[in-house]
């Protein structure tokens, strides 16, 4: 079978390898598509932060080269490990795997999937669900304002459950691209911090208090400087990107200190058994993509062969703007 495998610096390639075992415990799944978060997997492209050993020094899990990468498919289930009561051969599923022909895992990890949710919707799932908690750390109330500041696959994400809950927004990017992505998605407010006006503009939308909530998307820390600029005395803000650059601004110092700001970061789900779990934060997910609820379309740009994935990374790192979600037929 194929996998796609990262074997250096700005590196990706096919390799051939045998199909693997069907695991006691889990599920063998072949691929119809994948997906590519675009942030996580081009780090892991670019090789950033590497050591002399090959492990990503700016990563919670270390990586070492040559690695798969992706973490985003939906396939069938053609065999079924000999403890697994819950699944069935043929049964359509989600599993956070990488771009591979043919994925063990885990039942456990295994998300059986409506029939009223397409596949290229479906394989957005884990992408999705990253804006989902990042919302949610927020606690937004009812009636309050949210900004997400970076229109990439997690901010958009972020963005069309804003909507689904019914919350003001305004969607800040630097792409025009991305923005205009944003307009399809409802944002009430599409904007780039570049323009002088930015802030005064989301301050507007927000009758003049700027944003009770705001989620950073970006992956950078000036996008943290303009979601303090933009955001209401007293506000939060939810970092849901991982950040590999050092900050060029004193995020304690004037005027933010006097905004008494609270600044929170979001990574997983709640622990099992909790309210806002893996089980039950998916469940409401497939429930808001079956009703329509939950509209994630337009951040579907680009719909590409497995064999075209080296290409695709290559423009993404290159940076070309029109790019921002991208599914993957196998």
């Amino acid at each position: 079978m194929r996998r796609l495998i990262v074997t250096g610096p700005r590196r990706a390639e096919f390799e051939d390898v045998a199909e693997p075992e069907c695991p006691h415990d889990g599920l063998l799944v072949r691929a119809r598509m994948t997906a590519i978060s675009v942030g996580t997997e081009i780090r892991v492209f670019r090789a950033q932060a590497v050591d002399e050993a090959g492990q990503f020094l700016h990563e919670r899990i270390p990586f070492v080269l040559p690695t798969e990468n992706g973490y985003s498919m939906v396939g069938d289930v053609v065999a079924v490990g000999k403890e697994v009561a819950d699944f069935n051969v043929g049964d359509r599923v989600f599993t956070p795997s990488a771009h591979k022909e043919i994925a063990a895992v885990n039942s456990q990890l295994a998300i059986k999937l409506p029939a009223e949710i397409p596949d290229e919707q479906a394989v957005l799932l884990n992408i999705c669900e990253v804006g989902h908690i990042a919302l949610r750390r927020g606690s937004p109330a009812p009636g309050e304002n949210v900004a997400v500041v970076g229109q990439g696959v997690i901010g958009l994400a972020a963005l069309a459950y804003c909507r689904a809950f019914g919350f003001r927004t305004a969607a800040i990017d630097i792409s025009n691209e991305r923005l205009d992505v944003s307009r399809q998605m409802g944002a009430d407010l599409a904007v780039s911090p570049k323009q002088d006006a930015c802030v005064d503009r989301v301050q507007e939308l927000f009758d003049g208090a700027g944003a009770d909530l705001v989620i950073e998307a970006a992956s950078r820390w000036d996008a943290i400087q303009t979601s303090m600029d933009v955001a209401a005395d007293d506000a939060r803000i939810v970092v849901a990107a991982r950040h590999t650059d050092s900050p060029e601004f004193n995020p304690v110092g004037h005027p933010y200190l006097g905004k008494k700001l609270t600044l929170l970061t979001s990574y997983g789900y709640a622990a099992p058994g909790q309210r806002w779990d893996r089980q039950r934060s998916i469940g409401l997910t497939l429930e808001l993509l079956k009703s329509g609820r939950l509209d994630v379309e337009p951040m579907i740009t680009h719909r590409i062969k497995a064999a075209s994935l080296p290409d695709m990374y290559r423009r993404l790192d290159e940076g070309e703007p029109s790019i921002v979600g991208v599914v993957v037929s196998w």
